[in-house]
Formats: C-alpha cells, sequence, structure tokens
C-alpha cells in the first residue's frame, strides 16, 4: 500500500493538514486520519510511540481489557489504527471501527 507523508493538527490556530488517498476506496480510511488530524486542534494527544509507530498500551487501544487482547475489533481514534497483534495493526476502512476512548474524551473535554 502507499505510504502518506505525514499529517498534522495543531491545537494553538486549530490548524491541521492532512495528507490523504485520492482513490474513492479510501475514503472511509481518509475520514478516519482527517478525524484523528481534527481531535488535535481539541487537545488531544497521540496514543502511539512518536519513534516506533507503535500503540500505546493501554490507551491506544480501543478495548484495554479485551481477552485475548489482540486482535482488537476498533481503533481509539488517537491511537489511528486497529491493532491486529502487538506489532502489526491497520487503518480502520471506516470511522465505524473507530472510537474514543477515555482518556482522548478527557483531553477533548468531553468527558471529566
Amino acid at each position: 500500500m502507499l505510504v502518506l507523508e505525514n499529517s498534522v493538527g495543531l491545537q494553538k490556530g486549530m490548524v491541521g493538514i492532512v495528507n490523504t488517498y485520492a482513490d474513492r476506496r479510501q475514503r472511509g480510511s481518509n475520514n478516519v486520519i482527517i478525524a484523528h488530524e481534527f481531535l488535535h486542534t481539541l487537545g488531544a494527544t497521540d496514543k502511539y510511540e512518536p519513534g516506533s509507530g507503535q500503540l500505546s498500551v493501554p490507551h491506544g487501544l480501543a478495548d484495554p481489557d479485551r481477552k485475548p487482547l489482540y486482535p482488537q475489533v476498533y481503533a481509539e481514534i488517537m491511537g489511528g489504527r486497529i491493532a491486529l497483534a502487538a506489532d502489526d495493526a491497520v487503518i480502520p476502512k471506516s470511522l465505524k471501527y473507530a472510537i474514543i476512548g477515555p482518556l482522548t474524551a478527557s483531553e477533548i473535554r468531553l468527558a471529566d
């Protein structure tokens, strides 16, 4: 699959620059990327490790209490991907497969 340049969402100035796929079949994945960057403008932080891109556990997982832990069914939106294994994850094909986890909700003030 084609690798995109990094997208960026900045809280100061509420600015986002999003690189997406031009293929209509990628519309759902593009929406996940757009939502992720938009939430940065509201104060949400990434839920993956900056150097490796590996999802942060537990906050980068949609269901950190799942037994077995992998594969996950959904993505935490600020993790940006569905964890299939500890070292494997995919961008969801739709926002239907993404959730806002408790820490992200707190960061954007959806929850206290």
